[in-house]
């Protein structure tokens, strides 16, 4: 695992856990003193592992109370999943330009598929912070 990644779990105090789950991943709150588990299915390929670790991470940054309501209330769960799409989106493409890849010629269509968003103004938004036009 990278070592981004690693600090960012250490940052939310996360510890991975991988096994059958129904979803691809969620995070398991625990006891105060423990570091809450964020449990991933196991056998997904690293490049979807990664993409699932970095969605629970951004519920980890992005969600704060009110996703207790998570489940039962259909706006708080678009509102978390949004956090947790951007946090992806914002993720994967500090990675694209910390590779070096040229923001300029991005294909940012292309990024967005391998991405996994649909969301291709969010992906155009990130590439702009790093000088796109």
């Amino acid at each position: 695992m990278e070592s981004h990644l690693k600090h960012l779990l250490k940052k939310y105090n996360l510890v991975i856990k991988y096994g059958p789950t129904h979803g691809k991943g969620y995070i398991a709150r625990t006891p105060d003193g423990y570091p809450n588990l964020l449990v991933v299915k196991e056998n997904l390929s690293d490049e979807e592992t990664e993409k699932v670790i970095l969605h629970e991470l951004g519920h980890a940054e992005a969600d704060d109370d009110t996703q207790k309501d998570y489940k039962d209330n259909p706006i708080t769960r678009i509102c978390c999943e949004s956090g947790a799409k951007a946090f992806v989106v914002h993720e994967q493409i500090k990675k694209y330009v910390d590779l070096g890849n040229d923001v300029a010629s991005a294909n940012w269509l292309n990024l967005a598929k391998y991405i996994g968003t649909d969301n291709y103004y969010l992906v155009q938004e990130e590439l702009l912070k790093y000088g796109v036009e």
